[in-house]
């Protein structure tokens, strides 16, 4: 059995737990942008993957080595 985890839920969850340490406005909006991908990429990667497997430990280990390549 698979948990449904939505998406742009999930990001909205992950950004409000995650607040931004910088001053700067244009930092922070940047910061809380990769945030909000990141965590809405990883949903969508989880939900794909459990649609495909009936054991969700399974799938959060697949989730786990997953490289979303956001990064520069």
């Amino acid at each position: 059995m698979s948990i449904n985890i939505d998406p742009e839920k999930f990001a909205e969850l992950v950004l409000q737990s995650n607040p931004s340490k910088s001053e700067d406005a244009e930092d922070i909006a940047k910061e809380a942008l990769e945030l909000y991908v990141n965590a809405y990429r990883l949903a969508e990667r989880y939900a794909q993957l459990s649609s495909n497997a009936l054991d969700t430990c399974e799938v959060l280990k697949e989730v786990k080595q997953t490289d979303l390549l956001l990064s520069k």
